[in-house]
């Protein structure tokens, strides 16, 4: 019996935190995208989260939860205008409205709270003002605006009506003010879970607590506007713990000042009643685990809850028997027992495959829904700050913003280009201003994206399915070239940015002058350099690369330096390892590999090179860099970096570099002496001839304005989407690069008007087709193209990344899938891939090559 009780509370204990954190998570997340689609303070409270029901209801599934809520925080003055606003949304603005008579109580329409003592039908009063009954120092009201379950008879409830939730706000509240006050964003510490209550929409439940999550806007990262209450009912977090056969345990739920019994009988949990009643006879059997993460919560506003199992003699009465006649009975029933178990071993390996496939499409719905509404808003903006750019550039009589950047872009020693007098009335300085900020905003929306990404590409990591496109690199090029992209960002910050190769590398003065003044390191190259190249994904790779040389910049201070040398080692090969082949010649370990173009190359190995990133930031300790490399660390997140990042990014690359077979380490001095990343991956002896295969389709930073080819062509081109401001803003940017663009609503228009190009004979050279529309999706719309026998190139242009959804796409037709916020140059890329010419001019479907992944964004 103790082994038995040993080995049930010790899973149940495993399962509880677990259970709990899970709950906890989901309400983190459902915080954060409403902070990412909600992002300024100014319209709150007069807000509303769209697809909150389906968002919330997914994340209660994976969490095991009960119910999750979103409530605006208002003032007393503001009861009567967000009464009004609430009301609207719910008969009118919400897509599909509630029924009449949701949120209308015995008093008619409003905020309320609950007090059966007041003698109403339905013990529900009018709060008008934020004056509480039991002093609190804040007047204020937090509504339920949504909640999980939809229309229900808790909409319009205030929260900080109720004694137990209000004074857990009150203390969210004060924690976040000490934040603002002292300068700081450290708001996930704010979060607060109640002392344990009696839920109002379940009694019959017992015991429970609410955890609240504080939202601030992602923009306004210091402005409390709001919380996400999620309930937890202890009955039901602890019928998940143990089997239906489990008997004789005692639960006991405590606090410092609470605790509550239950008992378990059959793997369900019976409430006994308030305080610690278990056997006292079974103290040595105690196994408990505190459920509150103290880190997660704010020290004085939240309880900490701690479980506690004990036996009692009910689990012993189980085991004992005075007959053994039936003891023999039981132990040749348990030889038959034991026979029927491999019958069994298939229904229970699919019941559990089952709910595997049912947890993983909840998330992949959950990844989905977020992609898409995230995605979406950010392509609009993006493409209009591309637009705004473009126009500062062209009124600076630069061709692109590639050419203004080059020259210095945003630096107030950059000159006009131009002797147009209505041009030269403009402040210089000022209009270079302007395009740094829209230079600034762009990369703020990018990180948005970027952290969407961060979870693509960690279940890939995670999962073993990332699929890397092989191609010949000289590795020293690629950190040129990365490494350029940031100079503008070094000089914001006045970092020295320095970049060569290592320092038992020699270069006459002359060399160097020429290396300072273009960036190239061609010119102080060293010979080995030439020959001895990397086998991998120049996709991969760069992103590797920007996130050492952002992460440096980023945690460097002002005037601060960051270093990047590239090492070349012809080091002796080590023994072969396994499915490696060894050349019988020159006794020469060879590797082989299968290029992004299919071809098959052997290659021997010639040493390694190394790429190492120095930063003079805020350093590490050694306990520090011993967990730099798991998911989702961050060290001192709001001091260093806004409360931004995912911290993802190094996961993912050290995952990258080790499918290349190669390491990524990290090493520093200590705090406040900086850090130095070097990043290795081995070489191969390759003929110069060889690097053909690193050409533009390979290479992510090629740039259109550089091929005659598509500057010279007038591609006539659909551009389908059902955001009007998407369709004008995307047209718009490809007239600006003599494209001639139509536009179509939804799937079922630009069918019809694909038709009509047909019958007409003046076909689209090009469509650009959204996924998810009403009338007709994008892949609906490119099958029905199809059926027609168009040959037209079609790009599917989406918020959907999943695996899936992209295969599904091609599958329907579409020639290549690009992501939400669209970057012009990638679709540029694709035509001059493909070879796309106007009026008919384009190759068949059956000529074209095969479609190109989607280009994945930078991570940070």
């Amino acid at each position: 019996a103790e082994t038995q009780y040993k080995s049930f509370a010790e899973r149940a204990i495993v399962d509880a935190n677990s259970v709990f954190q899970r709950r906890i998570m989901a309400t983190v997340s459902v915080s954060s995208v409403i902070s990412e689609m909600l992002p300024d303070a100014d319209p709150w409270p007069y807000v509303s989260v769209r697809g909150f029901e389906r968002l919330a209801n997914d994340l209660i599934k994976t969490s095991s939860g009960v119910a999750m809520a979103f409530a605006p925080i208002i003032r007393g003055d503001e009861v009567e205008q967000f009464e009004a606003y609430a009301y609207d949304y719910f008969e009118n603005s919400r897509k599909p409205p509630f029924p009449n008579g949701t949120a209308v109580h015995s008093f008619g329409k409003g905020i309320f709270g609950i007090d059966p003592s007041r003698g109403t039908s339905d013990g529900r009063y009018h709060v008008n003002n934020g004056i509480t009954n039991y002093g609190s120092t804040y007047s204020l009201l937090t509504p339920l605006l949504h909640v999980s379950g939809g229309p229900g008879p808790f909409l319009m409830l205030n929260l900080h009506s109720d004694p137990t939730r209000g004074r857990a706000i009150d203390k969210m509240i004060d924690c976040s003010l000490q934040d603002k006050t002292n300068g700081s964003t450290e708001n996930q510490n704010c979060a607060v879970i109640t002392d344990t209550l009696i839920l109002d929409n379940a009694p019959e439940r017992g015991p429970a607590a609410v955890i609240m999550q504080p939202i601030y806007p992602s923009n306004d990262p210091t402005t409390l506007t709001g919380l996400v209450p999620n309930q937890i009912v202890w009955d039901e977090l602890l019928e998940n713990l143990f089997a239906t056969e489990v008997s004789g345990i005692d639960c006991v739920i405590e606090t410092k000042d609470q605790a509550f019994t239950y008992t378990i009988h059959d793997g369900i949990a019976k409430y006994r009643g308030e305080g610690n009643l278990h056997e006292q006879a079974y103290n040595s059997f105690e196994r408990c685990a505190t459920l509150t993460d103290e880190n997660l919560y704010s020290g004085e506003g939240s309880p900490a809850y701690k479980l506690c199992l004990y036996p009692n003699k009910n689990l012993y009465k189980s085991y004992e028997t005075n007959n053994p006649k039936m003891a023999t009975i039981g132990t040749v029933g348990v030889i038959v027992f034991t026979s029927l178990l491999f019958f069994l071993y298939d229904f229970c390996v699919r019941r559990d495959v089952t709910a595997k496939k049912e947890l993983l499409e909840a998330k992949r719905r959950f990844m989905r829904f977020v992609s898409h509404e995230v995605r979406t808003p950010l392509s609009a903006v993006s493409m209009g700050l591309n637009l705004i750019q473009s126009e500062i550039a062209s009124s600076l009589g630069f061709q692109s913003c590639d050419d203004l950047d080059d020259f210095g872009g945003g630096n107030e020693s950059t000159s006009l280009q131009t002797t147009d007098e209505n041009v030269l009335a403009v402040s210089r300085k000022e209009t270079l201003d302007w395009y740094g900020m829209t230079r600034e905003i762009q990369s703020n929306t990018q990180s948005a994206v970027n952290v969407l990404n961060d979870f693509l590409n960690y279940d890939k990591i995670e999962t073993g399915s990332l699929h890397l496109e092989l191609t010949v690199l000289p590795m020293w090029r690629l950190i040129e070239q990365t490494t350029k992209e940031f100079k503008l960002a070094a000089e914001r910050k006045r970092i020295k940015l320095d970049l060569g190769f290592g320092d038992d590398h020699v270069v006459n003065d002359e060399e160097m002058a020429q290396f300072h003044e273009s960036l190239s390191l061609r010119a102080v190259r060293p010979n080995n350099t030439k020959s001895n190249k990397v086998i991998g994904d120049s996709v991969r790779l760069i992103q590797v690369l920007r996130n050492l040389i952002s992460n440096a910049i980023k945690f460097t201070p002002e005037q601060g330096n960051v270093s990047i040398k590239i090492k070349y080692t012809n080091a002796p090969p080590p023994p072969p390892p396994k499915g490696k082949q060894q050349d019988d010649e020159d006794d020469q370990i060879r590797d082989s590999f299968v290029l992004k173009n299919e071809e098959k190359v052997s290659y021997p190995r010639s040493g390694k090179v190394e790429v190492s990133v120095r930063d003079s930031g805020p350093g590490m300790t050694e306990e520090q860099l011993k967990k730099l490399f798991n998911a989702g660390v961050q060290f001192n997140v709001n001091e260093l970096q806004a409360g931004k990042g995912s911290g993802l990014g190094l996961y993912i690359a050290k995952g990258i570099v080790e499918q290349h077979d190669g390491t990524l380490i990290a090493t520093s001095e200590g705090l406040g002496r900086g850090s130095t990343f070097t990043l290795a991956l081995p070489t191969h002896h390759i003929a110069e001839r060889s690097s053909l295969h690193l050409n533009g389709n390979t290479n992510p930073n090629h740039k259109i304005k550089d091929s005659p080819a598509v500057e010279s062509e007038s591609l006539r081109i659909l551009v389908v989407d059902d955001a009007a401001s998407i369709r004008k803003l995307l047209s718009r940017l490809l007239e600006k690069r003599g494209r001639i663009c139509d536009q179509a609503e939804d799937g079922k228009v630009a069918v019809e008007k694909v038709k009509d190009s047909i019958e007409n004979g003046d076909t689209y050279d090009a469509v650009l087709l959204d996924y998810e529309m009403p009338e007709m999706t994008g892949p609906e719309a490119a099958k029905r193209i199809r059926a027609m026998g168009s040959d037209v190139f079609i790009v599917g242009i989406t918020g959907n990344l999943l695996p899936e959804d992209v295969a599904f796409f091609r599958s329907c037709g579409a020639n290549a899938v690009l992501p939400k916020p669209l970057r012009i140059d990638d679709l540029e890329i694709l035509l001059v891939e493909y070879g796309i010419k106007h009026n008919g001019a384009s190759p068949t479907i059956d000529s074209l090559p095969p479609p190109v992944h989607a280009p994945e964004f930078s991570f940070s």
